[in-house]
């Protein structure tokens, strides 16, 4: 028999990754504060998955944020770093988000509003400000379908049948997508909640030859799923995708600096593509099935 003197399990674990950002993640907790949210606080429980070394988030929680709990995560990028957090939590339901968004205040009472009869319920991801910069870039998910991480709950039982996130993804790239495509493979039943809205801000691009570790992730993905990915498709989206960004900004500094970036990211896929895909199928070899 469990102990009669614990506290009961909440109905949903909010599991936060975090390395090396306590401004944004200490934004993201007061959203998430007993009392901020329109849910009762007993009804869940905030885990912070460390993936640092500094110390930083532990001594913020202890100062600030005592009501949440700390878990420290392995060190090998997000995907295992949320595995971490989810084995820490005790919720039904676990929903995740990032340590950059901003939660309204009843995105857990609409989450759970949306989960009868559904073993995962996907929110709405907004950038309130906007994107200001072809430097610059947000998560909008406005329609569903995308299973970003940055606002999705999913149950326990169903994200232990589907194993969890896969630790092969060691950037904060494509794990989430690949989570999804299990998921869908499994036939896990899911709902899109419009009205459970976390706000994303812009996040800061990163420079062309910063690049390498994404598109590496990418690579992984289409070889586990056994997608089509190939240097001509790539460098086509990358440039369209660049270029359009930069067209509709007003000219400044940094659409210049983002025009020299892409032809670095450009000549970096070039100069590594055969590299990258000769390090994936070690990758696959090593573990196929690892998650």
């Amino acid at each position: 028999m469990g102990d009669p003197a614990a506290p009961a399990a909440p109905r949903i674990s909010v599991v936060i990754p975090t390395r090396h950002r306590p401004a944004s993640l200490a934004s993201c907790l007061q959203q998430l504060a007993p009392g901020a949210q329109t849910l009762d606080a007993t009804r869940y429980e905030v885990v912070v998955a460390d993936d640092g070394d500094t110390g930083d988030a532990r001594a913020l929680l202890a100062e600030r944020f005592p009501w949440a709990a700390y878990a420290a995560g392995p060190r090998r990028g997000p995907a295992a770093n949320r595995n971490a957090g989810v084995r820490a939590s005790r919720g039904e339901w676990i929903a995740f988000t990032d340590d950059d968004t901003l939660p309204d205040r009843d995105w857990l009472e609409q989450l759970l509003a949306a989960s009868d009869g559904v073993q995962a319920v996907e929110g709405r991801t907004v950038c309130r400000i906007g994107v200001r910069s072809p430097r610059e870039h947000a998560p909008v998910n406005e329609l569903g379908g995308r299973w970003w991480t940055s606002n999705l709950a999913i149950r326990r039982e169903a994200f232990d049948t589907i194993g969890g996130f896969d630790e092969r993804f060691t950037v904060p790239h494509m794990e989430d997508a690949d989570l999804r495509e299990r998921a869908f493979a499994a036939k896990l039943s899911w709902r899109f909640a419009p009205k459970a809205i976390v706000d994303h801000p812009p996040r800061r691009e990163r420079w062309g030859a910063d690049t390498a570790p994404w598109h590496l992730a990418h690579m992984l993905f289409s070889a586990i799923h056994h997608q089509p990915h190939t240097l001509p498709g790539n460098l086509r989206a990358v440039a369209r995708g660049r270029l359009h960004a930069i067209a509709r900004a007003p000219f400044s500094a940094d659409g210049v600096s983002a025009e020299i970036s892409a032809v670095v990211e450009i000549g970096v896929m070039l100069l590594y593509w055969n590299r990258w895909r000769q390090q994936v199928r070690a990758i696959v070899a090593a573990s196929p099935q690892a998650r």
